[in-house]
């Protein structure tokens, strides 16, 4: 399809193009969450109130983009970010100090384990059985996940990547994805972070590498492939 009712249509192809939900995890962006409450250390206790809140703010649009895509028969597909070990050490290294400075903090890790509760995505947009949710040991899901083999088996090209921090894992994950050879499209009102002014710098970083839109769009481009 070269065009539809919005001219040039961002969705190619339904069966070529995956949402990926990055770390709507509940200890990411929940309220009481690990990384909140260590963000609030770090940069002050509105960090902390304004993680929540975004987090509270995109969960329904995701929600939207998750029901348009499974509507539409496409790919799905989450990452969840969590250390394979109960003590981090196959963390990288930054991650290491962040979870040091939380554990003297907070007496807990900034980044859980794959075994703690809150690693699960947030029970409002729960994974299908046949939604692979994929772990990453950093940032960046193209450098520390097998993401970029669960995509290429399912012959996806186009990524709509959605969800929180968008200075933080949303910006490494789409350039990885990009320099990968991946058209990345980002929904700007479906990604977040505790500062908005944070979340417009990265926003604007990407656009070099990603095609940038709204949730709507997405959404009636998906319907127009039914």
């Amino acid at each position: 399809m070269a065009k539809n009712a919005l001219g040039n249509a961002l969705i190619k192809s339904k069966k070529e193009t995956a949402l990926l939900i990055i770390d709507m995890q509940i200890y990411q962006a929940g309220e009481g969450g690990n990384l909140p409450r260590y963000f609030g250390v770090i940069n002050g206790p509105d960090a902390e109130a304004g993680a929540v809140r975004r987090g509270k703010e995109i969960l329904p649009l995701i929600g939207r983009l998750l029901s348009a895509f499974r509507k539409a028969g496409a790919c799905i597909a989450f990452t969840a970010f969590g250390s394979l070990t109960e003590d981090g050490s196959d963390l990288v290294p930054y991650v290491r100090l962040w979870n040091r400075k939380c554990r003297e903090k907070l007496g807990v890790p900034a980044i859980v384990s794959v075994r703690d509760p809150g690693y699960m995505i947030m029970p409002a947009i729960a994974p299908l059985p046949n939604e692979p949710v994929i772990n990453k040991t950093a940032q960046g899901a193209f450098n520390s996940s097998i993401i970029d083999h669960v995509l290429r088996q399912r012959g996806i090209d186009t990524i709509v990547a959605t969800a929180m921090y968008t200075n933080h894992c949303v910006i490494s994950t789409c350039i990885g994805a990009a320099d990968a050879g991946y058209r990345v499209i980002v929904p700007e009102d479906a990604v977040g972070s505790w500062s908005p002014d944070l979340h417009e710098q990265a926003l604007e970083i990407m656009r070099s590498w990603t095609i940038m839109t709204t949730s709507d769009r997405i959404i009636k481009e998906l319907n127009l492939l039914l």
